[in-house]
């Protein structure tokens, strides 16, 4: 703590003040020269550049002398960094004073006197000493030995006798190191002119009052006062009859030109500064002032007038500077001259009038070198600025301009370009406002779950993208851009953010692929996964297939995805002689594993060859067994034999039989004449028909007859005899006449056939009670309702019977069945499921059927249904082709998600019971409710919306379907207007037969529930299930259907929940989790 202290006493005023750490300019001030206590005042003033960040009071001490009452006297605020105390009454103006200085709470004290009154009491903790040696000149000298900080303090003269408070006070003030030494190690201080002394600890020169300067070096003019002089004693007589007190260890003493013990005495002749202690040294013709000192001639300065003058000179300052916004500049202005420039005498303007003093001036030996700071630099700030320098040896200007740029900031958030497992690759900034050139980007990332600082990487360009490494598969980050120009403070705010998550982990296995079969332009490929290769639901979500073109260019032709349980794909409509390359690999979300070895195969022209040792064999009268052996070049795969036979010598048309599939290589030919001679002969199908074989020769059993001896590859029996032959002869006219008859029968039937089912009608119950009549004949839907005689023509898309090639079988029901074809429609291929009747399909599974292709027609497209592609009549049968959906429907493929049955140990290491994501699952309920809503508003009714009757299609998204065609029979009960089912169906619909939109609403969150959730009736909220959905499924259970939402309300809601990205449905496992145990077999049917 440092303290300047003044002692008062009745006729000698003194005062004390304290401060800490840095030299604070404090001043203490007391009227000394005033006769009587209510005209004596006690002054503190704060010279700092802002005094309101102090708090200043005056206080007398109580500690020493205790007087039986507070002194009574008035502190006032006269200005923002001052407080006076006056109006003292009595002996209150007797005692210690101090000015306490409080800068964030942080109090410093200062002791100012003691003096006694008639009643005080001293404390006990004083002590006191005896002078015994010899008075001289009536004066007592007192030697403290080795002093040390205790000695310091509050010393009192006095006769042995008298009380001590009637002697004269003092204060001894102990420093840190020797005079003109200071801080730790005791080092030497600049040579403080004009009286001022050297703060030990600092190292500062605390000047007296009426000097300025870094050592005290300029005084101030007449009456003024303060470090920069910038304080004035006003009508006080040129600081007459006052006494100043600065901090420690400086002390307390007149102002300069003045000493006494009431200050109030003018100094003596070449005498000068406070109290009159300091000499005048003039030379070179310079006159004493007792204020400042010599005052020199033109041409000479120094403190004695010592040294000559030269005008000052500014150097190497640039006449362009540049900063950017909201930096802190820092300015050098140098200049020479005799003298040199000192501290004060360096500064810049503005032209507006602005002045900027130097934070901190370096003398040289040669030059002055002043360093100008500016906090937070405005535009306000831009502009010509001028550096001014001024000695008494003349003065200099030069001026520069200052340009202030605005650091870039951008204002789009950066893009996504491309993301891996632990890699995000970001284009940074589109467009940003401020000054440039950019020189460099950064790019800021943090998780968004747990992410408490930021991590940065730095790029010195804005123009192309930038990879960030090391990152956490399937996390989300938050990534900001933070762009920088030339200079300090060239780096701007960070841009707005964006959410990018990374993908899932990299597959590590590698695919084998094992075989390929050839039919036709058609390809199928197939690969396996390595034994004990790990690979689940949680490792891998699926296969990427790449066909490539042939070599050279190797170009890339197709590209598709496939299930993790589907190991196989066929490529349709390639090119003959053509060399095609596949290339197969593991995918997880969009990560990519290692591509297996490439696979090269070929599309030849040419079907398989001839089968090998065709042999015929008699089995019954009407039954010859054909055998053979496969081609040797199947040229493809092989997916049945063509069996031709006709009677031997007749030239009728061959009928021909075909065998179920490629494998077999027998064909009981059945619907034979007895006793007759029959040739085969058999060829291999691939698509591309085959090679015929030779003819073979059987016969037919029959009473009395001789079996022919069977023939191989074209290779008949002889013939026994001359018997034989006209037994052949009359047997043969025999047969050809009742073959004859028998065609003409068939020819017949057939003829009255296609002409009924040319014009084949079916009814069924319309929504109004009548009975509607459905024709259709080449592309044209016929409606009539019985009472109105004018038919209602209905038009469908029309498919081409030839453009459609049937694949597999998808799905079956009782009566019906759907199956994956490849359509040629307006010129393009695609993907269809066709969807056809079985032969024993009633004529009510025939209106029923005629009704979905008019609801499919009405209904026109909408991304949340299945759509009708269009249809086709083929011999009396219709086929409907849909859009095909190759995830199946949304029941199965939300079974095939429980992860924790599929693959327990992956559930129980990443704790979530499915491969679907909550919103994945919400997505599904928000397309079903997009599609109901689109069904409600063309006044339809579905009647028989469950999960089953939700297919998954491409980026799986839902699309209802089943517009009509019943499944079993177990989960629908008979009534007199059709099936229903009442597993889905909505109370009023089972009491009354009544059918709304309502319905429709009460059935969506049923399979939302029962599907997606535990099963059962209007249960409890599940715990994995948030209170949001669970509400809006209670709304849709209400028993009123006035009260049910309608379907824009429900979707509505849920596209609100979808953009929150809350977790709605929780998937994580939980304590005693189980699945919902749905029987599969029913819900199926």
């Amino acid at each position: 703590m440092r303290v300047c202290v003044c002692v008062c006493t009745r006729g000698h005023k003194r005062l004390t003040i304290c401060f800490t750490d840095a030299v604070i300019d404090l001043t203490m001030i007391s009227t000394a020269e005033v006769n009587g206590v209510n005209h004596f005042t006690i002054s503190c003033i704060n010279g700092e550049r802002s005094p309101t960040q102090f708090e200043l009071d005056i206080k007398r001490d109580n500690k020493i002398l205790i007087f039986p009452k507070k002194p009574n006297f008035k502190l006032t605020k006269p200005r923002n960094n001052e407080v006076k105390v006056k109006e003292f009454r009595d002996l209150d103006n007797i005692g210690i004073f101090y000015c306490e200085c409080i800068q964030e709470a942080a109090p410093l004290e200062t002791v100012t006197m003691i003096n006694n009154f008639p009643g005080g009491v001293f404390s006990r903790n004083y002590y006191y000493m005896t002078h015994w040696n010899d008075m001289n000149n009536r004066t007592a000298v007192l030697t403290v030995e080795n002093a040390a900080f205790a000695n310091q303090g509050i010393y009192s003269a006095s006769y042995v006798g008298d009380s001590p408070l009637q002697g004269a006070w003092m204060r001894l003030i102990v420093r840190d190191c020797p005079s003109k030494k200071w801080g730790p190690n005791c080092e030497d201080c600049p040579d403080c002119l004009n009286g001022g002394v050297c703060h030990d600890l600092d190292g500062d020169c605390v000047c007296p009052p009426g000097f300025m300067g870094t050592r005290c070096e300029t005084a101030c003019r007449e009456g003024m006062f303060g470090r920069n002089c910038q304080e004035s004693c006003g009508s006080e007589l040129n600081c007459k009859g006052l006494r100043f007190c600065l901090p420690d260890p400086y002390g307390c003493s007149c102002a300069s030109g003045w000493f006494g013990s009431r200050c109030e005495k003018a100094c003596d002749n070449d005498m000068y500064g406070p109290d009159c202690k300091l000499r005048c040294k003039c030379q070179n013709g310079g006159a004493c002032n007792r204020f400042s000192g010599c005052q020199c001639p033109m041409g000479w300065r120094g403190q004695n007038c010592e040294k000559s003058d030269r005008a000052p000179q500014i150097l190497d300052l640039d006449s362009n500077l540049e900063w950017n916004l909201n930096s802190n500049p820092k300015i050098l202005c140098s200049a020479t001259g005799n003298p040199l420039p000192s501290h004060n005498s360096i500064e810049l303007r503005k032209l507006d009038s602005t002045v900027l003093k130097a934070s901190r001036t370096v003398i040289e030996s040669n030059k002055s070198t002043a360093l100008f700071e500016i906090s937070r630099l405005s535009a306000q700030q831009s502009g010509l600025w001028e550096c001014r320098v001024f000695t008494n040896g003349g003065q200099d200007s030069r001026k520069f301009n200052l340009t202030i740029k605005e650091p870039p900031v951008p204002t789009t958030a950066p893009k996504l370009l491309e993301r891996r497992s632990k890699q995000l690759l970001v284009m940074p900034v589109d467009s940003h406002r401020g000054d440039g050139p950019i020189v460099s980007t950064r790019l800021l990332y943090k998780p968004v779950e747990n992410g408490d600082s930021w991590s940065s990487i730095i790029v010195y360009s804005d123009k192309e993208p930038i990879t960030l490494m090391n990152l956490e598969p399937s996390t989300r980050y938050r990534v900001r851009v933070q762009l920088s120009r030339p200079g300090e403070g060239g780096e701007g705010d960070p841009g707005p953010e964006a959410i990018m998550e990374t993908d899932c982990p990299e597959p590590t296995v590698q695919p084998e692929i094992d075989s390929s079969s050839v039919e036709a332009r058609n390809s199928t490929v197939r690969w396996r996964l390595p034994a004990n290769s790990g690979i689940n639901a949680g490792t891998a979500s699926g296969f990427l297939v790449q066909l490539f073109g042939p070599p050279p260019y190797n170009e890339k032709l197709l590209e598709e995805t496939t299930l993790l349980n589907v190991l196989s794909t066929k490529f349709h409509n390639l090119e003959y002689q053509q060399d095609y390359t596949v290339v197969v690999r593991l995918i997880n979300c969009g990560s990519q594993g290692p591509p297996s070895r490439p696979f090269l195969f070929r599309i030849n022209s040419q079907g398989p060859s001839s089968p090998r040792n065709v042999e015929a064999w008699p089995l019954s009268m009407s039954a010859i067994q054909v055998r053979w052996q496969p081609p040797r070049d199947p040229n493809g795969g092989i997916i049945k034999y063509i069996i031709e036979y006709q009677p031997v010598g007749q030239g009728s048309p061959l009928p021909w039989v075909d065998t179920d599939d490629g494998n077999k290589t027998t064909k009981d030919v059945t619907a034979l004449n007895g006793s007759t001679v029959y040739q085969f002969r058999v060829r291999a199908f691939s698509k591309v028909p085959g090679e015929w074989s030779k003819f073979v020769q059987a016969a037919t059993k029959g009473d009395g007859l001789q079996n022919l001896t069977p023939t191989t590859s074209g290779v008949a029996g002889s013939p026994p005899g001359d018997s034989y032959q006209l037994l052949v002869a009359v047997v043969g006219s025999v047969t050809v006449t009742c073959v004859t008859i028998l065609l003409a029968l068939l020819a017949l039937f057939f003829i009255r056939k296609t002409l009924l089912n040319r014009r084949r009608t079916f009814t069924y119950q319309s929504g109004s009670g009548e009975e509607t009549i459905l024709q259709f004949n080449s592309g044209t839907l016929t409606l009539t309702r019985r009472p109105k005689p004018t038919p209602e023509p209905l038009t469908y898309p029309i498919l081409e019977w030839q453009d459609i090639k049937f694949e597999d079988v998808i799905g079956e029901g009782n009566f019906g069945q759907v199956i994956k074809a490849m359509i040629k429609k307006d010129g393009n291929k695609m993907s269809a499921a066709i969807k056809m009747l079985k032969e024993f399909a009633s004529e009510n599974d025939h209106r029923d059927f005629a009704g979905e292709l008019e609801v499919l027609c009405k209904l026109g497209q909408h991304p949340n249904i299945i759509n009708l592609i269009g249809a086709c009549e083929n011999r009396g049968y219709l086929y409907i082709a849909i859009e095909y959906a190759p995830y199946g429907n949304l029941l199965d493929f939300l079974r095939k998600s429980r992860v924790l049955e599929t693959d327990p140990a992956f559930a129980k290491e990443h704790g979530t019971a499915s491969t679907l994501t909550s919103q994945q699952l919400l997505q599904f309920a928000v397309d079903v409710a997009t599609g109901m809503h689109y069904l409600s508003d063309k006044q339809f009714i579905h009647r028989d919306l469950a999960a089953r009757n939700v297919l998954v299609g491409d980026n799986l998204v839902a699309k209802i379907a089943d517009f009509g065609l019943s499944r079993g029979e177990e989960v629908y009960v008979k009534k007199t207007m059709g099936r229903l089912p009442v597993r889905w169906m909505a109370i009023e619909s089972l009491n009354y037969s009544v059918y709304t939109t309502k319905k429709n609403t009460l059935t969506l969150f049923h399979f939302c529930l029962y599907e997606k959730l535990p099963q059962g009736y209007r249960m409890e909220k599940p715990k994995n299930c948030d209170d949001e959905v669970y509400e809006l499924m209670k709304q849709c259970w209400r028993d009123r259907p006035y009260e049910r939402p309608p379907f824009s309300q429900i979707s509505v809601q849920l596209n609100r929940m979808q953009e929150a990205r809350k977790a709605y449905v929780n998937m994580a496992l939980f304590e005693n989790f189980t699945y919902a145990g749905i029987d599969a077999t029913a819900e199926e049917a």
